[in-house]
């Protein structure tokens, strides 16, 4: 959804739903188990747009050990600030200042809504998430998740790291 600036005054509003089916996410680690709600404000002066929302929907993952799928309630509440392209190139100089760090920039009369909304759930998903806090993951022999039991594997590997250590005698 495209956020047309030629038909925005001074301040708008919008609150739109997005079919689960609707928003790709461009990850293929992240889906989405619900469907996303966006509301936002948006206003604008002069050539600057401040635009301010919340986006709220349910993620799904897996976890990082055991593979099985995670939903994590997403409620994010986000502020951002554009410069058009041209007011941008104007004010720039030698030195980018903290402020001017967060500002982005766009180009023409529209500013997308489905890119703010797609950044918004990929940053409030974490880098590692886990089914439950002590997941013991999956056997690395037979694949069977070791949450619901022993596999019965027989482990008798070393680790490569820790052979050298396997023939150190202790002396009294």
């Amino acid at each position: 959804m495209l956020i047309e600036l030629s038909k925005l005054e001074d301040r708008g509003k919008i609150d739109y739903v997005y079919p689960q089916s609707e928003l790709d996410l461009e990850d293929e680690r992240v889906s989405l188990a619900d469907d996303v709600t966006a509301n936002v404000s948006v206003r604008r002066k002069a050539a600057q747009i401040e635009v301010e929302g919340t986006v709220q929907t349910i993620a799904r993952v897996e976890c990082d050990r055991c593979i099985k799928p995670v939903n994590l309630p997403v409620n994010s509440e986000f502020s951002l600030e554009y410069l058009s392209k041209g007011a941008y190139e104007a004010s720039q100089v030698a030195e980018l200042t903290e402020q001017e760090m967060d500002v982005s920039v766009f180009e023409g009369d529209t500013i997308d809504l489905d890119e703010i909304v797609r950044e918004q759930i990929l940053l409030f998903v974490p880098a590692r998430t886990l089914c439950i806090e002590n997941c013991k993951g999956i056997c690395s022999s037979c694949g069977a998740d070791l949450n619901a039991g022993e596999c019965g594997c027989v482990t008798t590997e070393v680790d490569p790291r820790w052979a050298a250590l396997k023939n150190l005698k202790i002396s009294e």
